[in-house]
């Protein structure tokens, strides 16, 4: 199977499968009859046709585009602001000329068309040379038709934006078509599961073309930020072009390089800033001393000084706004130019360490491209040799330790800058980022109080997640208690202690208390030691899916309560124990109940061993989270012995 962009399987519903037609007003009764997409109920509006057609003339792309849409309810009528942003520059290097638009409305079994003029079209100047072409449409209404069509030129003719097929509504039919000349060859860089096995491809002669029907919408779902990774699309990168012809056939001059060549301009770029350096420290890190200790301890020291006395601020980028001196005099930069700063330290300590160049979530890729196209980049790590180790380094988050790495560059590889020889390598983040959580539950009987005293220890980035949490109380002045109170909680939140030895030990601590108030008045008692855990509802309820789940990185959960049977009670409920996970063992879950003398021990682990389920295992996942979350909540049940007469 061809890996190839390839980490997207759609579960498609049942199929709406009508002949689409690109000419406006060429509406078919299955169009006009649509009132809900079969495989996306609730959907507020459909793409009902989008056609593009791209053609070289002259050194000028020139694509034509065409879209029908119908709103299907009323949240829908916000697509009748259509925008259409693009890049004019001082040269005029994008533009959109022949915009034709209409809205049709059917009263009573007739069209009534509504064709835009100039006081429905504008053209927006954005600034730094973007414009925005901005088309409003009067009267929408559910069951509207809204048709637009514009031409849109294009003098860049090294990358071709190319189409996307799927938008933020779904989309019934969706057709590119793209006409080669010989005078220029482009290597193909297409994305998504349907258009690599699913679209209906045509070529002939030069001239290629894509066809897709029923595509789901393109939105964040639970677990899956960077959805925009696996958007079904392709686009096109100039490899070569004609330079002359002769009776010996044509000559070509390449437009792509190796990785060597890319790597050494990047690294050329970077030493023109002053970030590749061998000497000694300017006099602004006077401050910093490294005469002593090993190479980590020298590393860590470093590090420290730059998060701490620099601020992280901007846009993280593989290219620098600034040089070195500028940014030491300002100590203030991106995280990209704060990463360069500190490789021209450890460099300046005998260090080996060299850039990677990575893109990272989000940015629209899921996997790496495999020829040398720097587009697919935007962000920067640092991979460091410390006393004979490899270790990845980066200075994007101001409150993360030594070692960290922002999640959202935990993708699979980068290019790895290096003189001559630089190339593409894995990337593998190891780390243990589990949450270890032991409680006690007892009654108090000076306070009539039901108390679950709760210890919790987060390891690494799951013990990064609560330190930000509780920085966002801190700064929003509210108390440390909402870190664990949860919605519909009854029991009160108490005495919240927190610990924060990620940078010493790589963990948090937090303590806190769980009260149940007058619990000694009760004749039962009904409670969940186990509630504290995200899981304990079930993040995952939608019938379908259309991206991977993705939990960013293996982890585990472990929880352990000993409940105290109180004096004059005895246990009336309690779960039973169980032990299940999903096909493949890509996550599992035990849940066991022992009662010794007159304790009751709970103890639940869950294993997360894949940071990305796929699509085709949702339907188990869903189950399998539906009973891990009906385990976390299910209630221990103690009630009052009732006295012999």
């Amino acid at each position: 199977m061809n890996k190839f962009f390839l980490a997207l399987t759609l579960i498609l519903g049942p199929s709406i499968l009508f002949a689409q037609s690109n000419k406006m007003g060429d509406i078919n009764p299955n169009e006009i009859a649509l009132t809900e997409v079969p495989y996306e109920p609730g959907a507020a509006a459909v793409v009902l046709a989008a056609y593009g057609d791209s053609r070289f003339y002259s050194d000028i792309l020139e694509t034509n585009f065409f879209y029908r849409i119908k709103i299907l309810t009323e949240a829908g009528k916000e697509e009748g602001d259509i925008r259409i942003r693009y890049y004019r520059g001082t040269s005029g290097v994008e533009n959109i000329s022949g915009i034709k638009a209409q809205l049709v409305n059917y009263v009573n079994g007739e069209a009534n068309v509504t064709k835009l003029g100039k006081d429905n079209i504008f053209d927006v100047d954005l600034g730094e040379g973007y414009r925005e072409v901005r088309i409003t449409f009067p009267d929408v209404q559910v069951g509207s038709i809204l048709e637009f069509s514009y031409k849109k030129g294009d003098k860049n003719l090294t990358f071709l934006d190319g189409w996307r097929f799927q938008r933020s509504i779904p989309t019934l039919f969706s057709r590119y078509q793209i006409i080669m000349i010989p005078q220029l060859e482009y290597k193909m860089i297409g994305q998504g599961e349907n258009f690599f096995y699913k679209a209906k491809k045509e070529v002939n002669n030069g001239t290629y073309s894509w066809e897709l029907r029923n595509l789901y919408s393109l939105k964040e779902e639970p677990y899956m930020k960077n959805y925009r990774d696996y958007e079904e699309r392709v686009e096109f990168q100039l490899s070569k072009y004609q330079t002359a012809a002769s009776n010996a056939g044509a000559e070509f001059k390449d437009v792509l390089n190796t990785w060597e060549v890319l790597g050494d301009e990047m690294i050329e770029r970077y030493t023109v800033n002053g970030y590749y350096r061998s000497g000694a420290l300017e006099r602004e890190l006077f401050a910093l001393d490294l005469s002593k200790g090993t190479q980590r301890e020298k590393a860590e020291n470093a590090y420290y000084y730059l998060r701490d006395n620099f601020i992280n601020e901007g846009e993280d980028y593989i290219y620098p706004d600034q040089s070195l001196n500028q940014l030491l005099k300002s100590k203030r930069g991106q995280p990209g130019e704060l990463i360069l700063a500190y490789m021209g330290i450890l460099k300046s300590q005998g260090i080996v360490c060299d850039p990677i160049l990575i893109g990272s979530k989000g940015y629209g890729r899921s996997e790496l491209v495999q020829f040398p196209f720097l587009n697919q980049f935007d962000e920067i790590l640092l991979l460091a040799e410390l006393d004979g180790k490899p270790q990845f380094i980066d200075l994007s988050d101001p409150m993360a330790p030594f070692g960290f790495v922002d999640i959202d560059k935990h993708v699979k590889g980068g290019l790895l800058l290096q003189k001559d020889k630089s190339r593409l390598i894995p990337i593998e983040l190891k780390h243990n980022s589990n949450n270890i959580v032991s409680s006690t539950v007892e009654l108090n009987q000076e306070t009539g109080e039901l108390v679950i005293k709760n210890s919790l220890r987060s390891y690494n980035y799951a013990g990064l997640s609560i330190a930000k949490a509780a920085e966002r109380l801190r700064k929003a002045e509210k108390p440390m208690e909402d870190l664990f109170t949860y919605s519909r909680e009854t029991m009160e939140v108490r005495n919240v202690e927190l610990e924060n030895l990620l940078e010493e030990k790589n963990y948090l601590n937090a303590n806190f208390e769980m009260v149940m108030p007058n619990a000694a008045e009760l004749d039962i008692l009904a409670f969940n030691p186990l509630r504290i855990s995200s899981f304990a509802q079930n993040p995952f309820t939608q019938e379908y899916r259309v991206f991977p789940v993705d939990f960013e990185y293996p982890f585990s959960e472990l929880y352990t309560a000993n409940v105290v049977i109180p004096e004059g009670y005895e246990l009336d409920d309690y779960p039973t124990s169980e032990s299940i996970t999903i096909p493949g063992g890509l996550i599992g879950f035990n849940y066991s109940v022992e009662k010794i003398g007159e304790i009751l021990k709970v103890t639940a682990k869950l294993d997360v061993r894949a940071s990305l389920i796929p699509v085709g295992a949702y339907a188990d996942l869903k189950f399998f989270m539906e009973t891990v979350s009906s385990k976390l909540t299910a209630p221990i049940v103690l009630k009052k012995k009732v006295a012999n007469p």
